[in-house]
């Protein structure tokens, strides 16, 4: 199983929206959670696809289920990305979800 390479542990933060004590609003990124999975280069071809550097382009397995959606920031070994998209591939016995991610200037 795929699930054997789940190697990363991965700290997801989503966007909020918050409100002050003076009733301003506000948005910030918050921990949901973390997960594991396995990070590896994009291909080309994906990273072209979506316009992006093919330098800070990464796919992440992780587990079918996994809490993550298109816009969420990713901590892997104190480096920070952006998810860009999400595919769940649900058939057959290699399940998964693959996380198109781009890895943020410091």
């Amino acid at each position: 199983m795929i699930d054997r390479f789940y190697t990363e542990t991965v700290t997801v933060k989503r966007q909020t929206k918050k409100t002050d004590v003076d009733g301003n609003k506000y948005s910030e990124f918050e921990t949901v959670g973390t997960i594991t999975g396995h990070l590896q280069q994009a291909r080309a071809e994906l990273a072209e696809s979506l316009a992006m550097d093919l330098t800070k382009s990464f796919s992440l397995w992780c587990a079918v289920g996994a809490d993550v959606e298109a816009g969420d920031s990713l901590t892997i070994d104190s480096a920070s990305y952006s998810v860009r998209a999400v595919q769940e591939n649900s058939v057959g016995g290699n399940q998964h979800l693959e996380l198109v991610i781009e890895k943020n200037e410091d």
